[in-house]
């Protein structure tokens, strides 16, 4: 028998949750898939997951944020931009190209300063990967 990963949740912690869920409902829209009230999950593909947790009851203890990206890759990246322009999203950069790896993207700070980028892959073989 051979294991294989079935799917994937990526799970961020913050201290003031309700601030987390309006942050990926209202603004980067995500569906909600799972919702035992101190987390909740949100479909980004397929069977891939992002999880807000309450700190106090989450599973591990976290001292902060940093070091972590979340990437989002989007087939529209100049779409995303125009509508979450207008969100008061902090350190909102502009769409910028990057050329050796084939990519547009832009980047902001998400709730509790975690890092987020909107990306397309430009690169055929690229897109098809990703």
């Amino acid at each position: 028998m051979k294991e294989h990963v079935t799917s994937q949740i990526t799970f961020l912690y913050f201290e003031d949750l309700p601030k987390a869920r309006s942050f990926f409902e209202e603004v980067l829209q995500l569906e909600k898939v799972y919702d035992p009230d101190w987390a909740v999950v949100y479909r980004t593909t397929g069977k891939a997951f992002l999880g807000a947790v309450d700190a106090a009851r989450g599973s591990i203890e976290v001292s902060n944020s940093r070091g972590v990206l979340i990437s989002l890759t989007v087939e529209n990246v100049g779409e995303w931009f125009d509508r979450l322009q207008d969100q008061g999203l902090e350190q909102l950069t502009s769409v910028k190209a990057i050329e050796d790896i084939g990519l547009k993207s832009f980047f902001f700070k998400g709730p509790e300063g975690y890092d987020f980028e909107i990306q397309e892959f430009v690169d055929p073989s690229l897109r098809i990967l990703f």
